[in-house]
């Protein structure tokens, strides 16, 4: 398989589906993004940790005879173990997502509640490096989650959506921002677009 990079492995590593080995091909894109800044990035955080029922298809890629194979937070010990100085944070509805280990935290938050979204940046602090929206991955949702996390963080930051459907929807909704929808080369899902606002 072409383009495995060193965060793809890392994906592959806790089970999470962001990698091509597994399902989508984000993370070849992120790694182009922040091979160079791994060492600045100092905060990141995620909305959506994952239950194992919904990440089932995870551990088809493996040999079903084994233990399961994805971890919970897949993506957050990815996050930590890529980005050696930042602290990361996971947001998710479920209580059962909840778990701490070095350098990661999970808070509790419904993405469709403006004061869940308000109270999460006051519990993480507002100078967030890096933010990934893989919640509900309703368009409604993405956009509601969008026009109120990002006025609450600082400049000079990245915010990426997730699993999008609607890219141009999403890109128009949020108009005031700058949205790019990358190219991700050897995607096989249509729903398996990125929004990236570059908040400057």
């Amino acid at each position: 398989m072409e383009n495995i990079t060193p965060l793809c492995e890392l994906a592959y590593k806790y089970g999470t589906d962001k990698c091509p080995q597994i399902k989508h091909v984000y993370t070849p894109f992120y790694y182009g993004m922040f091979k160079d800044r791994r060492a600045s990035i100092k905060k990141v955080l995620e909305l959506g940790i994952g239950k194992y029922e919904g990440m089932k298809h995870v551990d088809m890629v493996f040999d079903p005879k084994l233990n399961r194979h994805y971890q919970r937070g897949a993506s957050l010990k990815m996050w930590r173990d890529f980005f050696p100085n930042a602290q990361v944070y996971g947001a998710d509805i479920a209580p059962e997502t909840m778990f701490e280990e070095e350098r990661i935290t999970t808070i509790l938050c419904d993405e469709t509640k403006k004061e869940d979204l308000v109270a999460l940046i006051a519990k993480t602090g507002s100078d967030i490096d890096f933010f990934v929206d893989d919640g509900s991955h309703v368009k409604e949702h993405q956009i509601f989650t969008a026009q109120t996390i990002i006025p609450l963080i600082k400049k000079e930051m990245v915010y990426v959506i997730e699993d999008v459907a609607f890219p141009d929807t999403i890109a128009k909704a949020l108009s005031e921002y700058n949205c790019l929808i990358p190219e991700l080369p050897g995607r096989k899902y249509p729903k398996g677009r990125l929004v990236v606002i570059e908040n400057k």
